[in-house]
């Protein structure tokens, strides 16, 4: 579940590039992203979240009770059902019959390595250039983690990273210029030292690092 950082996060990015490209959100839960990135879409007079997850128990895909109809009550108190298109079926199913432009997509499911990868590559295609990629427990959780490493980090296609506590934010680019890599690969270094200083338990470790990460990339 997201943070209050978080949350606050997700409002602003739900604003960003309205007018070029839907919000896609893989894993909504009981809705408190989803109800995030809606408000910040609609406040930029922007296109509707389409909110992917099946809501029903399914162990293979780590989900473990039907959340559907809490989910429509929540979108429904918080005011944005007009503005949230649920997609309930898995990600696997919601690729084969996609066909629009994505502006920002918010990767919140199952966090083992092998789903994260899967969603992040059936999906990154349909991001449009200049289009954000969000991914959440990328501090905390190895698979998330991994895909970053593996894919995000070393790739010149994406830059200006953002890091809110446990959400790693990406922006989708042409190519990244040499200012762009320097940025990014100090910015990758910072978060290599917040992750080490958890590990170790200094004192203060978690809160000011987070604030330092906070500051210097949102």
């Amino acid at each position: 579940m997201p943070t209050q950082n978080e949350v606050e996060y997700l409002y602003r990015l739900g604003q960003s590039n309205p007018g070029k490209g839907v919000i896609l959100e893989i894993g909504s839960w009981k809705g408190k992203s989803t109800i995030c990135l809606a408000r910040g879409s609609m406040i930029a007079n922007g296109e509707k979240v389409y909110a992917v997850d099946p809501h029903k128990p399914l162990a293979d895909e780590g989900y473990v009770e039907d959340t559907e109809a809490e989910f429509l009550a929540n979108i429904r108190e918080a005011g944005v059902e007009t503005h949230v298109v649920p997609l309930v079926m898995t990600s696997e199913e919601a690729a084969k019959k996609w066909h629009q432009p994505i502006r920002l997509l918010w990767i919140d499911r199952d966090h083992r390595y092998e789903q994260v990868r899967k969603d992040f590559l059936l999906w990154e295609p349909h991001v449009i250039d200049g289009g954000i990629i969000a991914m959440h427990d990328t501090i905390r959780k190895r698979g998330p983690k991994r895909v970053l490493w593996e894919i995000v980090f070393p790739s010149n296609r994406f830059q200006r990273i953002s890091i809110v506590d446990n959400l790693t934010a990406v922006r989708k680019v042409k190519r990244v210029s040499l200012r762009g890599r320097l940025a990014k690969w100090l910015i990758i270094g910072c978060r290599g030292l917040y992750i080490a200083a958890r590990k170790v338990r200094l004192p203060y470790a978690k809160p000011s690092g987070r604030w330092v990460l906070k500051k210097l990339t949102s």
